[in-house]
């Protein structure tokens, strides 16, 4: 008796003495590196096999009971630790879809060997749990190609703790031609450039940046500076030893600056002026006089009314008719034209009331759903416009590769809860208001109400107010740097051809920008110092020597296509291009149910010209069927080149009442001018020697108008069906 008695005493002294298992900091950290809780796996919304996790965790108490008490025995044996279900289909000691996914002696066994053993406890409430995640370093260069490196994790806990969780962790890099790394975190430098890599632990996700440098010498030529932009830019190539290309020509900088600023060509008298000029300042006074032009506000007015939906239907129960998508329009228009401040653009947009044909702000409760008031899509496309985040895969489940939870996606949700709408006096018109009263989104999970939280920042004072102003003044904040680095991001990629961040829309962890001290810069420059001037940023952005680079590599940098060493070859947008042939052509393309002059400012972005439907579809203009930048499409493709060699777009100008080439015929004697005019016109740039003489060579000897006139479109043809005239370079 006496000897049970210190046997028993004995035992439960060491039990006591044994570090308490987690269920939540040591058991569910195996499933996630195991793979149990992913979406092909027990992740997965049906399951796997009869049991299902939450996605990547996002549910431990849920996970928790479905493995303890939802059918009690049966995959967990108290009694006989070493014979639940739960360890014996993982080591494959019985049939397992997943296969083997660890050994008997290995540690994540063990680890949950010990928490059966302990009864499979509930953790206490006063379980600290994991706050955040590490790595040993923010950046890590490879001075050459050839080395590794192990990826340290460390976890920090609510009681201020930390931990190794290196081998709990989930990898993966977003370059593995450069810098792979493996299951076990080691980073590979494979070749020289730069990557980044991920590690993913709980609902955390944290990134590395990695350069390998290139092997031999290397020497900075210290390139001139024009403003920070350079500044930013060129370090960062340093860093990598990239060097820039050279500066593009005078031809190169008019025909670029033209388009990108004002969305059409240059003409042959803008094109004569500007090569006379010797101004050393021609530039600069180049990109003021077109940043001072209508066309250039409308510009912007385009692509806000892509990323806003500008949309109409003729089915009043919609609220997008006609007339209001033509009344927001020209208020979004009147915005860029005028340059009101982006901050107060948006604030008037989130907390625009009314009716949608008087006041055009409330159209975006109406064209953003496009039919009933859908808080979800207005909390996940309000992210995705005007943060660039999206928020979507947080619906179900805590982001995977963000720090985006399920309780941040139902908070933001909260400020659109409140967004009602009714019937006007006519079918056509609905009128925007709010309930202050209307309760927050619930939870999915335990149906909680989820107070009003902004976005990565701190819940919100919402009481009696109007929760989207409250959410437009945090958002339109200077210090935002959410809202800041998404419109800065956005604006820098319409003159690159990619943003800082790629996609545009798709801010997250696991896709870092390519140069943060840029990003960062131009975001505080634009909020902080401009009040949010977008003019101000993009006139920096123009007079600086990185946009001004040619589009011509050197060895250095010829598979740069992220930092920014060299100008990248961008084919036009359909909506530019379209107005660019016509420049080009000098003729005047009629556009069905529209006035407009050009198809750059059609309020719908061409969706009801149905005499150039083809060209706009072809050329991938977004359908607007979504906010997100993805719609308008930008790559060259066999259709394109179809149409442009045998299609109406071209053909029509030149068959039906043409005067340009009768114009010119009219204008020159001899052929060398005309042949000059026509490719100012289309190229900006005068034919080479070579060009020149091959052509005349081409035209026919007899004097005959007809022939000549033929002759003369055949060369614009060939012209305008040239790379060189689709890109802008």
């Amino acid at each position: 008796m006496k000897t049970s008695f210190i046997s028993i005493f004995l035992f439960v002294a060491a039990a006591a003495e044994a570090e308490v298992v987690s269920f939540k900091n040591d058991v569910m950290p195996i499933f996630l590196k195991s793979g149990c809780n992913a979406g092909d796996c027990h992740g997965s919304s049906r399951g796997q096999d009869g049991f299902t996790l939450s996605l990547f965790g996002y549910d431990s108490e849920g996970d928790y009971f479905r493995l303890m008490e939802e059918h009690p025995g049966r995959r967990v044996n108290l009694v006989e630790p070493e014979r639940s279900l739960l360890l014996q289909k993982a080591t494959g000691a019985v049939s397992h879809t997943g296969g083997e996914l660890f050994a008997k002696d290995s540690e994540s066994y063990q680890i949950i060997l010990d928490w059966l053993n302990q009864g499979a406890p509930r953790d206490l409430e006063e379980t600290p749990l994991a706050t955040g995640i590490r790595f040993q370093a923010e950046t890590h260069k490879f001075e050459r190609p050839g080395g590794s490196l192990t990826a340290e994790v460390t976890a920090i806990y609510a009681d201020g703790s930390e931990r190794d969780v290196t081998r709990w962790c989930l990898f993966m890099g977003n370059n593995e031609s450069v810098a792979p790394i493996n299951e076990d975190g080691v980073v590979e430098a494979k070749k020289a450039g730069g990557a980044h890599v991920f590690a993913r632990f709980d609902k955390f996700t944290v990134g590395m940046e990695i350069t390998v440098l290139p092997e031999g010498e290397f020497v900075w030529p210290n390139p001139p500076e024009n403003n920070y932009v350079d500044a930013l830019v060129f370090a960062k190539l340093q860093d990598m030893r990239i060097l820039s290309s050279d500066l593009c020509s005078d031809e190169q900088f008019l025909r670029r600056a033209t388009i990108d600023l004002t969305g059409t060509l240059p003409t042959p008298e803008e094109y004569t002026g500007f090569l006379a000029s010797d101004d050393p300042d021609k530039r600069r006074k180049l990109v003021d006089e077109l940043m001072s032009r209508d066309a250039f506000g409308e510009v912007w007015a385009a692509r806000w009314g892509e990323w806003l939906r500008i949309f109409t239907d003729t089915n009043p129960e919609r609220g997008t008719a006609m007339q209001a998508g033509w009344n927001y329009y020209q208020w979004v228009r009147e915005n860029m034209v005028e340059n009101t401040p982006i901050d107060e653009f948006a604030q008037q947009l989130l907390s625009g009331n009314g009716s949608n044909l008087t006041s055009p702000p409330s159209n975006y409760y109406t064209m953003i759903p496009q039919g009933k008031v859908d808080p979800v899509r207005l909390s996940e496309d309000t992210a995705q416009i005007f943060m660039g985040i999206r928020t979507q895969c947080a619906q179900c489940h805590n982001h995977p590769f963000d720090r985006w939870t399920i309780e941040d996606y139902y908070a933001f949700q909260s400020f659109f809860m409140g967004v009602r709408r009714k019937h006007g006096s006519e079918a056509r018109e609905y009128f925007t208001f709010v309930d202050v009263d209307a309760e927050p989104a619930l939870h999915p999970v335990d149906g909680q109400p989820m107070a009003h939280k902004f976005l990565g920042g701190e819940y919100a004072d919402v009481a009696d107010k109007d929760a989207r102003k409250v959410l437009a003044a945090w958002l339109t904040s200077p210090e935002n740097r959410l809202f800041r680095e998404n419109i800065a991001n956005r604006i820098w990629a319409h003159f690159f051809g990619r943003g800082i961040v790629e996609p545009v829309d798709d801010f997250r962890i696991s896709n870092p920008p390519s140069n943060a001290a840029l990003l960062d810069e131009l975001g505080r420059k634009l909020g902080e110092e401009y009040g949010y001037d977008q003019r101000k940023l993009i006139r920096d952005i123009c007079l600086s020597r990185t946009y001004q680079l040619s589009a011509t590599t050197n060895q250095s940098n010829a598979q740069d296509d992220a930092l920014f060493s060299h100008a990248q070859l961008r084919r036009m947008r359909a909506d530019v291009f379209f107005d660019c042939l016509c420049a080009a052509l000098d003729y005047k393309h009629r556009f069905r149910r529209s006035s407009a002059d050009r198809a750059l400012v059609m309020f719908e972005g061409g969706r009801r010209d149905n005499f150039n439907a083809y060209f706009f579809t072809t050329f991938g203009q977004a359908r607007r069927e979504s906010v997100c930048a993805c719609e308008d499409k930008t790559e060259a493709n066999l259709s394109q080149a179809l149409h442009l060699i045998n299609g109406q777009t071209i053909d029509h100008a030149l068959q039906r009442n043409p005067k340009l080439i009768p114009n010119l015929l009219d204008q020159f004697d001899t052929n060398e001018p005309i042949i000059e005019t026509l490719y100012i016109r289309a190229l900006s740039r005068k034919p080479t020697e070579t060009e020149l003489n091959g052509i005349l060579e081409m035209l026919p000897e007899s004097a005959d108008r007809q022939a000549r006139h033929k002759a003369f479109d055949n060369v614009l043809w060939g012209l305008l069906n040239s790379s060189e005239f689709m890109f802008n370079h």
